[in-house]
């Protein structure tokens, strides 16, 4: 039973790890989102700022390049706006699935934990009942059948 016992064990410190290294790639995952929402934020900010230049030149006099120049850049923001949110599209479903897997993961590993709890308890059980029936032969062969012990 010790031997069944430790090859769970073995088992569930595998899944254990396995959850873990989920753990981790979820974080990876995480982080990523962050650094492409502030990277995100700064397009924005960008994108404000070239839109608002393109507004003051409203008065001046330009040239159609010079407004094309400035017309482009905003259309440049406008583009890497759009990459940048499918880039976050893209890292939100991986961090979905990764989800997914580690619930899976913390699943498997309860569902360990608790086969392997029940296997000790009946081990534990059974050893409690091999020793009490070990102390009741002992007794009646102590106590024999006259129940009296003669000197």
């Amino acid at each position: 039973m010790r031997e069944k016992v430790n090859r769970f064990q073995r088992i569930l410190k595998t899944r254990v790890k396995n959850r873990e290294e989920e753990q981790f790639i979820l974080a990876d995952q995480k982080s990523e989102e962050e650094k492409l929402i502030t990277h995100l934020d700064m397009l924005h900010t960008e994108k404000k700022r070239a839109f608002d230049s393109f507004c003051t030149q409203q008065g001046a006099l330009l040239t159609p390049g010079e407004m094309w120049f400035h017309r482009k850049s905003i259309d440049v923001a406008d583009k890497r706006i759009c990459d940048g949110n499918s880039s976050l599209c893209d890292v939100r479903q991986a961090i979905e699935e990764t989800e997914v897997r580690l619930v899976e993961k913390h699943r498997e590993v309860r569902i360990m934990e608790k086969y392997i709890s029940t296997i000790v308890d009946e081990w534990r059980e059974e050893t409690l009942k091999s020793e009490q029936f070990e102390m009741d032969d002992i007794a009646g062969i102590r106590h024999g059948a006259g129940g009296v012990k003669k000197a």
